[in-house]
């Protein structure tokens, strides 16, 4: 596949709704095409030619199922990732906004403000309604608040190498890492293979069902070709990161950044310590 091609299929594999109705198209047409054959075959009245095309139906349908479900499986277990991620990315960060009040200055009075500036570039990262750009200045912004927080716990460990600095440097340490493995789960989706195969398996499915037909029949049409493409599209919306119906919550990050824009009672100061 060219790369306009893999960018056509990018596109609906992100839009599970417009994949959907395309691959609702398609089968049908391909169902049609299947139905059409079936008048040039010459044993088409035959009992046993028909006893093979039902057989051969079968097969390609158990083997579309089997792929169906190892795919689905695939889809929920990066969704889960994705969404246990955003869990521990929060409180990685809520470690280090509390291990941050413990240390000197100017770490303490400077770190808390990067970290709740930090929560806000991370949502609008991974943000459901961020624009594209949008989530390139924040990833911009959150790279450079990494370095200056990094920068800082570096310094203070070298003029003050202690165990309270040790344990902030370990919590900042953990909360980079995280960064990583949520970019990299973001980009961790099902191989092009799998969706290839499914294609190719989708269409040989409705091609010999509508093969087997004698007679049209609206449910008999309809209702395979509609269970795969809600399978298929339901696939791709776990697996997609960034758009669909089905999104990874951003709650607890959103909780966090609440909590730390919160104002002290009795002080002007925001966030807990």
């Amino acid at each position: 596949m060219g790369y306009e091609g893999q960018d056509a299929m990018l596109y609906l594999l992100d839009r599970p709704i417009a994949l959907f109705f395309v691959a609702t198209a398609v089968l049908l047409a391909a169902h049609e095409v299947g139905f059409r054959l079936r008048v040039l075959a010459k044993d088409r009245d035959d009992k046993e030619w028909e006893k093979q095309v039902h057989e051969t139906r079968n097969q390609i349908g158990l083997l579309l199922s089997l792929l169906l479900g190892f795919a689905m499986s695939m889809g929920v277990s990066r969704f889960d990732e994705r969404k246990q991620l955003v869990i521990d990315e929060a409180n990685a960060i809520g470690t280090a906004y509390l291990r941050a009040g413990m240390q000197a200055e100017p770490v303490r009075t400077t770190a808390p403000g990067l970290l709740r500036d930090y929560v806000d570039s991370r949502i609008a990262i991974f943000g459901n309604a961020a624009e594209e750009n949008d989530r390139g200045n924040a990833a911009k912004r959150s790279k450079q608040i990494q370095d200056k927080l990094w920068s800082d716990v570096t310094a203070e460990a070298q003029q003050t190498p202690t165990p309270i600095v040790s344990i902030y440097a370990s919590a900042l340490n953990d909360m980079i890492d995280l960064d990583g493995r949520r970019v990299a789960a973001r980009l961790n989706r099902i191989p092009w293979d799998i969706w290839m195969l499914l294609a190719m398996l989708s269409l040989m499915t409705s091609v010999v069902v509508g093969y087997g037909q004698r007679h049209r029949a609206t449910l008999a049409t309809f209702v395979p070709v509609l269970m795969v493409s809600i399978a298929i599209s339901l696939i791709a919306d776990l697996d997609s990161p960034v758009s669909g119906l089905i999104q990874v919550s951003q709650q607890s990050m959103q909780t966090l950044s609440a909590d730390l824009h919160m104002p002290l009672p009795g002080t002007g100061e925001t966030g807990a310590r």
